[in-house]
Parts: structure tokens; sequence; C-alpha cells
């Protein structure tokens, strides 16, 4: 990975989020930050209870 890191964009691939990878905060740098309010925003309109919360998960938008 050190050698790769001059081709990297800095970012992260929710491909490769796992465990305890899988946290708010590392799922939120995997997405610009207009985008990821847009998905918070969606989350707190379709699914406010955080049902679908087992996955990459988004909390919904305050």
């Amino acid at each position: 990975m050190r050698e790769m890191s001059p081709w990297s964009t800095g970012g992260r691939n929710l491909n490769f989020l796992a465990g305890g990878s899988a946290n708010t905060a590392e799922v939120r740098e995997a997405y610009e930050p207009a985008d990821y309010d847009r998905l918070a925003a969606l989350k707190a309109t379709h699914d406010p209870k955080n049902l679908f919360r087992l996955n990459h998960n988004i909390p919904p938008a305050p």
C-alpha cells in the first residue's frame, strides 16, 4: 500500500470497508460531502428510525 500511495486519491472505497472499519466516519469518507448529505436526507425521509443500518450505515439526517 505504501508503494501505491503516490497514485492514491485519499478516498475510501465501500467495497473495502468491513467489520471495525465500517464505522460512520469511514463510511462518510467514501462519499463526497454533498453526496453524503443528500443520502442522509433521503434516509431521514424514507428510514427515519434507521431500520436499514446493518450495512455501510448512513444515519438519517437530524
